[in-house]
């Protein structure tokens, strides 16, 4: 009968010891497009329970174009520490700077195809028991400079070849014009 608590104790051990922290999936809005073609967003992202993380982040209009994407988290106290594990935006790796009090991430400027989809794998208040209640957060930013579309270049080539066939259908005309006033 001694057994029977020994199980359930180390049961219960057990499923404490896979506790995360949770995890964070939402749609954060593009601002755009400037007068450039150009997208950026902004977003903050809270913990507040020790633990493993994966946080999704879908960024919204989907856009293609290339991307340049951080973050950064600082932390001095066990309790609103974050430490980064890895991170991507549609495959492309961020660079981390090494765990500690602060800590930044980059891509390299990157072509990406919508919809942009941010996937980040951390761990909040690592040096806490999983499961404790903490207050820690990171930031980042988004910027996107689009690529138009191939229609867009059909659109301009098009364009472009009509003012050239204007110009020279001008040229041609004013170049026949003097000779028919001289034979007059």
């Amino acid at each position: 009968m001694k057994m029977k608590p020994l199980v359930l104790a180390a049961a219960l051990a057990l499923s404490a010891a896979s506790v995360y922290a949770e995890d964070v999936a939402f749609d954060v809005p593009l601002v755009g497009p400037s007068p450039v073609g150009t997208y950026t967003a902004g977003f903050d992202v809270q913990h507040l329970v020790a633990g493993a993380f994966e946080d999704t982040l879908t960024f919204t209009p989907s856009v293609d174009g290339y991307i340049k994407g951080s973050l950064v988290t600082t932390g001095a106290l066990d309790s609103n520490n974050i430490d980064f594990t890895s991170g991507s935006i549609n495959g492309i790796a961020f660079d981390f700077s090494p765990t500690g009090t602060n800590e930044v991430g980059f891509t390299p400027i990157a072509f990406a195809a919508g919809p942009i989809v941010l996937k980040l794998f951390g761990i909040a208040g690592p040096d806490l028991a999983p499961g404790t209640s903490i207050a820690a957060s990171y930031g980042g930013t988004l910027n996107i400079s689009a690529v138009p579309e191939p229609e867009t270049y059909a659109m301009m080539l098009a364009g472009l070849g009509l003012i050239g066939f204007m110009a020279r259908r001008r040229k041609k005309a004013d170049a026949e014009g003097p000779a028919q006033l001289a034979a007059c």
